[in-house]
């Protein structure tokens, strides 16, 4: 499974997925100052799963689910330190499957989560 971090994500939580998963932070594929639209194409294109912090992602009329490989929104204080939100990646990894990302989107908070499919 691939996977795709948006830019207001940091670099590192790239180790949470290797080996077993292919990743990629827009850095490495020259999207760091894309739009949306741009950043969204290439997650499609690519089949990955995109992960992000940017709450415009979340809207199932803007971005509709069924549209795309799974979209992960991480809903979380903007005070959050990249080491807190690779906790919060990480725990939410251990309590879902590969399979639920699959055409949905993704809301996850401290401890808690929800999967919209449209």
């Amino acid at each position: 499974m691939k996977f795709l971090l948006d830019a207001n994500l940091p670099y590192s939580a790239k180790e949470l997925f290797a080996p077993k998963h292919e990743v990629f932070h827009v850095r490495d594929i020259e999207l760091a100052d894309a739009s949306d639209e741009k950043i969204l194409a290439w997650a499609k294109a690519n089949e990955a799963v995109l992960i992000t912090r940017d709450l415009d992602f979340a809207n199932i009329q803007r971005v509709p689910p069924e549209n795309y490989h799974g979209i992960i929104v991480l809903r979380l204080p903007s005070f959050y330190t990249a080491n807190h939100i690779k906790k919060v990646m990480a725990e939410f990894f251990l309590k879902t499957t590969d399979e639920s990302f699959s055409r949905s989107i993704i809301i996850v908070e401290e401890g808690r989560f929800r999967i919209r499919k449209q």
